[in-house]
């Protein structure tokens, strides 16, 4: 655990702080968890109910900065060099004539997202391995930057190739156990049984500072170097021009080192992951910040962040503040969705005429067979499984069945549900129609990769 401080008394003005969460609350842009360290203390720290600090959140590519950190590790102990070619490791996987430029690339090449491929190749199979080291290799590694998860997959199986254990193991003995991170973090696998290596981990927002507080402090934890000062340094050098993927004046075109992004302030870098995952390393100022959330532009948090932030970090303590920066802390509830579209709502007690059960029709989105309307709540079932999502109005209550919390409110002929599904970046929106023969339910994702908004239709049983 970190100790706390008041931001006056590490050189921050409170002021700043708030201006970003006002500015997030403006733009609809949903945090989950905040934690921002200056001096390796806590100045601020939030979650938004119905997300909490004690709850894992999953991590998309964020993943990424553990993975290269766990490379790091396994160079560090003499198992390999960034430079040692990929194809190596895995002879017994490869076709009879590889491709010339994958028989060029190196593990350096993975880490900086310089491997040569025009597109990133197809997740397909049972063996991931296979597919990547027989895929088409356009470009000259080291000569173009391709954003690219299935390469940081493969420096995950490289990693159990040599260390014999698997990466979140190699991981807990390496860098999560001696910075005392959380003992229930898990990651996914390929079908091979490989940690997904740039998506999947799961964790708390603490555990994103601590690796952020980790990098800042050049690979030394409590006095102690875990991890070699040059693969810190090596880690946030933009090896990579990426300014093909973000422009000359983005945060995704400033530079990229080892599965870390190079940001436009000077000396910044980070670890991000799609929705809004950050660990942002601010060496200059000695801060980190750490937040987990669900937002669509992820570059506004960041812009926020750069414009509000940092102008209020000084170097000299401050006096002490007027409290404006703790009423804002503790007023972090998340709003339903009716409460930020100026909707007029009542309490949520269906009509008579509505309750019963509905067999939705087809394959939809959410998975289930049958819908069941009572005074009370709502229960969807898919055979013996079941989510009761009861009928809260005022507050975020937990579901049955599902890691999700639920407000729910009446407006007209229709029922609205706003559902956080609190150990992921989503939250989803359903809204219900009621004839005498059955329900249309339009849903409606704040974040993804596909379509957003769907339509299922139900006959009443």
């Amino acid at each position: 655990m970190f100790n706390h401080i008041t931001p006056e008394s590490a050189g921050v003005r409170g002021e700043g702080i708030v201006r970003f969460l006002d500015d997030m609350k403006a733009k609809r842009l949903h945090m989950h968890d905040l934690m921002i360290l200056r001096h390796g203390r806590v100045i601020a720290e939030a979650s938004f109910a119905p997300w909490s600090k004690d709850n894992l959140h999953m991590l998309f590519s964020l993943s990424k900065s553990f993975t290269s950190t766990a490379v790091g590790f396994a160079v560090q102990d003499g198992l390999l060099r960034v430079e040692d070619r990929l194809i190596d490791f895995f002879p017994e996987l490869l076709p009879a004539e590889p491709c010339e430029n994958m028989k060029k690339m190196t593990l350096k090449h993975l880490l900086t997202m310089n491997t040569g491929h025009g597109e990133e190749p197809r997740w397909s199979g049972d063996c991931w391995e296979k597919v990547f080291l027989r895929s088409y290799v356009e470009y000259e590694p080291g000569t173009h930057f391709l954003y690219n998860t299935f390469a940081t997959y493969m420096l995950a199986a490289v990693v159990q190739k040599v260390t014999g254990k698997k990466l979140l193991a190699w991981l807990r003995e390496k860098l999560m156990d001696p910075l005392e991170m959380s003992p229930d973090i898990w990651f996914e696998e390929s079908p091979s049984g490989v940690a997904t290596g740039g998506f999947g981990l799961n964790v708390r927002v603490e555990d994103i500072a601590k690796l952020g507080q980790f990098y800042l402090q050049g690979g030394k934890w409590n006095g102690v170097q875990l991890l070699n000062e040059q693969w810190i340094r090596d880690a946030s050098t933009p090896w990579s021009d990426n300014r093909n993927h973000g422009g000359d004046n983005s945060d995704w075109g400033a530079g990229y080192g080892y599965q870390f992004w190079m940001c436009r302030p000077e000396g910044v870098f980070r670890g991000d992951g799609a929705f809004g995952q950050y660990c942002i390393v601010m060496p200059k100022q000695d801060m980190v910040v750490a937040i987990n959330s669900g937002v669509d532009d992820m570059g506004a948090v960041m812009n926020s962040l750069w414009e509000n932030l940092l102008p209020c970090v000084g170097d000299e303590p401050l006096p002490s503040s007027d409290g404006a920066l703790a009423a804002r802390l503790a007023d972090t509830k998340t709003p339903a969705c009716w409460e930020e579209d100026g909707i007029s709502v009542s309490s949520p007690v269906p009509e008579d005429s509505w309750t019963g059960v509905f067999r939705l029709q087809g394959d939809n989105p959410l998975g289930m067979d049958t819908m069941e309307v009572t005074a009370d709540r709502i229960v969807f079932r898919n055979g013996e499984k079941a989510e009761a999502y009861p009928l809260a109005f005022d507050d975020w209550m937990s579901a049955e069945g599902a890691d999700s919390s639920v407000r729910a409110a009446k407006t007209g002929d229709r029922l609205i549900l706003h559902v956080c599904h609190v150990l992921t970046p989503f939250e989803t929106v359903l809204r219900l129609s009621f004839t005498e023969h059955g329900t249309e339910i339009r849903g409606r994702r704040n974040v993804g990769f596909g379509g957003g908004e769907y339509r299922i239709v139900g006959i009443r049983v």
